[in-house]
């Protein structure tokens, strides 16, 4: 079966949190308060999406068994697995700090999965929490576990966010989030470990205690990327022409209503992605004004 220029999933896959709120509930065109995480075209087994292609209904892990190649293109040979998670997020409350290991740490703590780097692209106006103010040490950290309420957040550096700011957040970097939207790419893992007493051994081992400077990081305006991976803002007023680069790319409408046109022609409004296998070499995209992500891999 050839896949289609455009792939779309079939239901939402919509996760409640603690501290989640109502703006992902609204963006997908209902009322619930509470939804935390949306994840979109998601290969993880934990919460694998459906996604629809030619009037069929399939998870996104047998899509990827079937047509690897053609969904990942020229970044076939450099992830044998689904490389990324995409998933919207909306801490309305605070969130917990935690912190991601790496895949080496990750593996050295017999862990199932890989490990976790990230990038946010924020929507609001906000609190972000990454890094270390100033050098930390475990031994001092400690007793602050001890104490009652402490907020662990008071240690870390604290952004004040505006739309279309990025972060890029690499293993080993505390971090946390308050009345924060973003849309969040990630590895494909779901590894974190909490500034509590049941994860303490593992936040231990894993943890950059030195200070973070703000360059490393707050990325660019609408733009951010890591390793394997990138995200970037499109501004489209009229016609815009998008190359894929010979790779899978993910597109989130942030802004506006779209028109797609590939080898078949399809809608995109605000809120709702839309897969684009490597197979599709370039498209278009038609807004009367609107701003769209592309994510995308990088090989």
């Amino acid at each position: 079966m050839e896949l289609p220029s455009f792939i779309f999933q079939a239901q939402e896959n919509l996760v409640e949190r603690p501290w989640g709120g109502e703006w992902i509930a609204l963006l997908k065109g209902f009322r619930q308060s509470g939804i935390g995480e949306s994840w979109e075209f998601s290969a993880h087994p934990s919460r694998p999406s459906t996604v629809l292609v030619k009037g069929q209904q399939l998870s996104m892990i047998e899509l990827f068994s079937k047509h690897r190649d053609e969904l990942l293109g020229r970044a076939a040979e450099k992830f044998s697995k689904f490389p990324i998670l995409v998933r919207l997020i909306d801490a309305a409350s605070p969130t917990q700090v935690h912190v991601h290991p790496s895949d080496k740490a990750a593996e050295s703590l017999g862990e199932a999965e890989g490990g976790v780097e990230s990038a946010w692209l924020v929507f609001n106006k906000g609190k972000a929490y990454a890094g270390f103010k100033e050098d930390v040490k475990i031994e001092e950290l400690e007793e602050k576990l001890k104490e009652e309420d402490f907020d662990f957040k008071t240690l870390l550096n604290t952004f004040e966010t505006t739309p279309y700011d990025t972060f890029v957040i690499r293993p080993g970097i505390p971090h946390a989030g308050e009345g924060l939207r973003v849309l969040e790419v990630s590895s494909n893992s779901t590894l974190a470990y909490f500034f509590n007493e049941n994860d303490w051994e593992k936040v231990k081992k894993v943890l950059n205690t030195k200070k973070v400077e703000e360059f490393e990081v707050k990325g660019k305006k609408g733009m951010a990327e890591t390793e394997n991976f990138g995200l970037e803002v499109v501004d489209v007023t009229g016609t815009a022409e998008i190359k894929t680069g010979g790779v899978m790319n993910i597109l989130y409408a942030a802004e506006g209503y779209f028109i797609l046109r590939g080898k078949e022609t399809a809608d995109l409004h605000r809120g709702y992605s839309c897969l684009v296998p490597a197979s599709t070499d370039s498209f278009t995209v038609e807004s009367e004004r609107g701003k769209i992500v592309r994510i995308y891999l990088k090989v």
